[in-house]
């Protein structure tokens, strides 16, 4: 039988292989993962019917080859590039898909208690805020979006439900080719799924006045293995009373395939409307202010979206051809007052009026990409290259409105109009020169063109610019022994500009990233995994937070340097994820804000996370199994700094649950900061001043307070459909 070119990535079909030595019992389970075929064998049903070893064991061999699919992980691109699976997922309770992304290495979620916007996301040292350094997938749709009003790159995952994640990856650095706009600090992938076929409803009342539902399927038939639907509804009045709100959003995905084709079809359209409370100045809470109180007038974040993405790929010969497509509705309004009174006064104006405004980006997006592989014959039969092309247009309204203290208009900060358009090719070879050595490199090619209309200023004309950006990416792997590997990489990547603050006929001045990483990978089977590296990147061009306008401002060049830690371990009902990161962020150029050597600012130098867990069967009740399931989540961050030479403040926090599950039903403790410790869930430093003619104080830190210990209680029922007698043709 002849062999196809090894998967390069998850959205490849796996390789198809002929049953040879392989023993029963894998194949028999690599059949039931993902069949070939709709047509069995009485081999095959005799595997399939099998309740014992022994039986399986006593199945006559088969009278000719049997080919079977199974899932491939997509190849490494660096020593660091982790899959979290779902048990690890589930150690810990998760409110969102957002939250989910604590799990992987280095990452740090926060401003999780304002669930109406997308959360603060740090990695490896970029102070991402919203997304701006991290290229973020849920199955095969982009999230980022292009020149948010707020943040370049700007990214709310929060429409995805945890249980609806079936693994996060992460690559960090930008190794791969793949990677386009935003993969500066990395990539996370979010591959969709439910735990197993059925019916599933849960749902949850907790503190605050927390309450849940879920309801979700997902078909039987061995061939729509990815396909599922799920629909979730939450609210809750929020700690103080003054983060309250409502969310809701469907997601799902027609997907499946067989030897020759995989497809995917995913669909996520969610909508959230929340309080903002604002930022409480830190000195407040320090001499014992109450912690969960809200600056007045009360803000709200809304959110909105409608997101699609579809992808095929098939095997035509001895290649691989993917085609796919995705398209987005997504709009946010932000209306807040950070600042008081004091945005007259800094400005060196008489104080007129509030700093009250209103933030809306409404924007459409769409895409496709295609790519071919094939095996080639230049140092070994091993070898392979891959080639394709990717397209996105994203057309963007925005405005940043000053508003009265009655809730009117009083002056426009921000209408703009933007077209955004990145077309971009590359081309990845997989090179086998030696024995155990494989070399893996490309380069990518994004053109960028933007036109803008911003109604502000210059009449409503248009400005336009256009630009290129070339990215190399190369990798060494070396197989050492003992499935222990050695890897070296080196990648540049890119981030594109916020479009408002392009000249006429400018060439588009996208952000340049170069990255270095070298470690040793270990991996035994399940039982145990883990990698070591050593790290840097050197930024073109930062961006940091602003209170004043509101959204994250260009700064200086920046460098990074640090080492992180991974290892992953199970052995029967237990099992165990551990990381730890430390990074050590500095500038290396200055501006009027920031000068050469200081830290850069917000994002925490140390992040280390471990999750644990264990499961098991421990007894019967009325014939029937009982089982429980426990788990744990314990994440620690140290050496934030903030603006102004100020030292951000450490926090560690846990969280747990306890489930016990009978005849597909399973009851569950959730409990959140289970260590009563009062840490920030965010902070900045700025000036504010909510009281009218005063003038404002100098700048200093506002923090948000992460929530007291929670808890919620979850009723889940699992109904399997009835189990028929296969039909056969």
């Amino acid at each position: 039988m002849r062999r196809r070119p090894g998967p390069e990535s998850s959205r490849y079909p796996s390789r198809r292989w002929s049953r040879g030595p392989l023993t029963v019992a894998v194949s028999s389970l690599a059949t039931s993962l993902w069949p070939g075929f709709s047509r069995a064998d009485p081999y095959e049903r005799c595997i399939r019917d099998a309740k014992t070893q022994a039986e399986i064991d006593a199945c006559a061999p088969p009278d000719k080859p049997i080919e079977v699919r199974v899932r491939a992980k997509p190849p490494a691109r660096s020593a660091s590039d982790v899959e979290v699976d779902a048990q690890v997922i589930e150690a810990a309770p998760h409110g969102s898909g957002a939250d989910v992304l604590n799990v992987a290495p280095g990452v740090f979620v926060s401003d999780r208690g304002l669930p109406g916007r997308a959360p603060h996301l740090s990695l490896r040292g970029f102070d991402g805020t919203s997304g701006q350094d991290v290229e973020i997938f849920a199955g095969n749709i982009p999230m980022n979006q292009v020149s948010h009003i707020r943040a370049p790159g700007y990214a709310d995952m929060r429409l995805i439900m945890p249980e609806v994640v079936r693994s996060v990856r992460i690559a960090s650095g930008p190794y791969d080719p793949r990677q386009g706009d935003f993969g500066v600090a990395g990539s996370l992938r979010m591959d969709l799924g439910l735990a197993a076929p059925g019916f599933w409803l849960k749902g949850g009342v907790g503190s605050f006045g927390t309450r849940r539902v879920l309801i979700a399927f997902a078909p039987e038939h061995h061939e729509m293995m990815d396909t599922f639907a799920a629909f979730e509804t939450d609210a809750t009045d929020g700690p103080g009373g003054a983060r309250g709100g409502e969310r809701s959003s469907f997601v799902g995905q027609l997907g499946g395939g067989n030897e020759e084709v995989d497809f995917r079809a995913t669909v996520a359209i969610g909508s959230a409307r929340f309080d903002f409370p604002g930022y409480l100045p830190q000195a407040f809470v320090e001499r014992g202010g109450y912690p969960y109180a809200a600056q007045r007038p009360l803000g709200r974040d809304r959110t909105s979206q409608a997101l699609i993405g579809s992808e095929v790929v098939w095997s035509p010969g001895e290649g691989i051809l993917g085609i796919g497509a995705f398209a987005g509705k997504t709009k946010t309004t932000f209306h807040q007052n950070l600042t008081g009174f004091a945005l007259d006064q800094l400005a060196g104006a008489p104080l007129v009026e509030s700093d009250d405004s209103e933030m809306v980006n409404d924007a459409w997006t769409v895409g496709l990409t295609v790519h071919y592989r094939h095996a080639v014959d230049i140092t070994s039969k091993r070898d392979s290259i891959e080639m394709g092309v990717t397209s996105r247009v994203d057309a963007v309204d925005q405005t940043d409105t000053r508003l009265f203290e009655d809730g009117s208009k009083n002056a426009a900060l921000v209408d703009a109009t933007i077209d955004a358009t990145n077309v971009a090719a590359y081309a990845d070879l997989s090179l086998y020169p030696i024995r155990r050595v494989v070399v893996r490199g490309g380069t990518r090619l994004d053109s960028l063109s933007y036109s803008v209309r911003d109604r502000t200023s210059n009449a409503g004309l248009e400005r336009t610019a256009q630009g290129f950006v070339v990215s190399s990416k190369v990798m060494a792997d070396v197989a050492v022994r003992g499935g222990v590997h050695v890897v070296a990489s080196y990648g540049e990547g890119f981030r594109s500009p916020q479009a408002r603050d392009l000249a006429e006929g400018e060439r588009v001045p996208y952000t340049k990233v170069r990255s270095v990483e070298a470690g040793v990978r270990l991996k035994e089977g399940r039982s145990f995994q883990g990698s070591a590296v050593g790290f840097g990147s050197w930024l073109g061009n930062d961006r940091v937070f602003d209170a004043t306008s509101r959204q994250n401002v260009e700064a200086p060049s920046s460098v990074r340097a640090g080492a992180q830690l991974v290892m992953s371990a199970r052995s029967g009902p237990f099992g165990a994820h551990l990381s730890g990161t430390y990074t050590h962020a500095r500038f290396t150029g200055s501006d009027a804000r920031f000068a050469k050597g200081d830290p850069v600012p917000y994002a925490p130098a140390f992040v280390l996370r471990d999750d644990v867990f264990a499961s098991g069967a421990v007894g019967r009740l009325f014939g029937k199994e009982l089982t429980v399931r426990v788990g744990a989540g314990v994440e620690g961050v140290a050496g934030r700094s903030l603006p102004g030479g100020r030292d951000g403040k450490d926090s560690v926090s846990l969280d747990a649950v306890a489930a016990v599950g009978w005849r597909g039903m399973e009851l569950a403790l959730n409990g959140t900061n289970l260590l009563g410790l009062r840490y920030y869930d965010a902070q900045y430093v700025y000036a504010s001043n909510f009281e009218r003619g005063l003038p404002p104080p100098p700048p200093s830190p506002h923090v948000l307070v992460a929530a007291p210990t929670a808890w919620m209680l979850t009723l889940q029922i699992h109904v399997r459909g009835k189990k028929q007698e296969p039909r056969y043709w």
